[in-house]
């Protein structure tokens, strides 16, 4: 009874002391970082719990509508005039555009949808490249449409609050520029799912 006693209290020690290093060492730096990044990681990081996918966790989408009285690439077409439409609202062009083979076929040729677009607003590249060339990882801003097997067509974008909110408080220029481009994105993507610019 005694060892066990004494383990537990061993135990309870090293706890007691990681949890102190921890505050002492880690505790100052998190207190740095802007006040929604610890829940947006939480999110992020519920996510990959559940679904085992970090993919999943950093990424936005929603379900194309394809209104009846319009084709399925007709409804992809209107879809690629209303992101472009909303691009240019938020001073972002187009950069890239790629539509790939699946299953061996392009879409127009009977294949499942698989479409990349890529976007870029140069001033806003410029500003956030002097903060930290590191952010050219983000750049372009890309939106994908997937056709699921059952003829579904998503689109998909990155989260952008990670890279909005995920470290230190970001100046007042740097925030509003950042929320400019997540605002345009998201947007793009609502409104091409929906078929229409409103």
């Amino acid at each position: 009874m005694k060892l066990i006693k004494g383990l537990l209290t061993l135990i309870g020690a090293i706890v007691v002391i990681a949890a102190i290093i921890g505050a002492v060492t880690v505790g100052p730096k998190v207190a740095k970082l802007d006040s929604q990044a610890l829940p947006e990681y939480m999110k992020m990081f519920d996510t990959v719990l559940t679904t085992g996918d970090p993919a999943k966790g950093m990424i936005r989408k929603v379900k194309m509508v394809i209104p009846e009285d319009m084709t399925k690439a007709e409804a992809f077409e209107n879809a690629l005039e209303v992101m472009d439409e909303v691009a240019e609202e938020f001073g972002m062009a187009l950069v890239d555009s790629k539509t790939m083979p699946r299953n061996g076929k392009l879409f127009k040729d009977g294949g499942l949808l698989t479409h990349i677009r890529s976007y870029c607003s140069p001033y806003i590249a410029d500003v956030f490249l002097a903060h930290s060339a590191e952010f050219i990882g983000f750049m372009p801003c890309r939106i994908g449409f997937i056709e699921e097997p059952n003829g579904d067509i998503y689109i998909y974008t990155m989260s952008m609050e990670l890279m909005i909110n995920g470290g230190y408080e970001l100046s007042p220029k740097l925030f509003k520029l950042a929320n400019e481009v997540r605002s345009g994105m998201y947007a793009m993507m609502e409104k091409a799912a929906a078929g229409e610019n409103e």
